[in-house]
């Protein structure tokens, strides 16, 4: 991830990837009033999100890496 575009294309890509799998299945879990599973849902979205931020961190990182090596 390089390039500004890049950098939000992906962004909204795994955003929407979150929103999809783990939003949805904690919908489902609210909407059957199922406390546990509501709660482990919420704990999978939570997850999902700080991976993503982590991916999104380490690819800055190296993309500065990359940028002081070639300087």
């Amino acid at each position: 991830m390089t390039d500004h575009t890049e950098i939000e294309t992906w962004a909204m890509v795994r955003a929407q990837e979150i929103v999809m799998q783990q939003g949805a299945n904690l919908v489902v879990a609210a909407q059957r009033l199922d406390h546990k599973k509501t709660t482990a849902n919420t704990y999978a979205l939570r997850a999902a999100i700080v991976t993503s931020l982590i991916e999104a961190l380490s690819a800055a990182s190296q993309s500065m890496q990359t940028s002081q090596q070639s300087a």
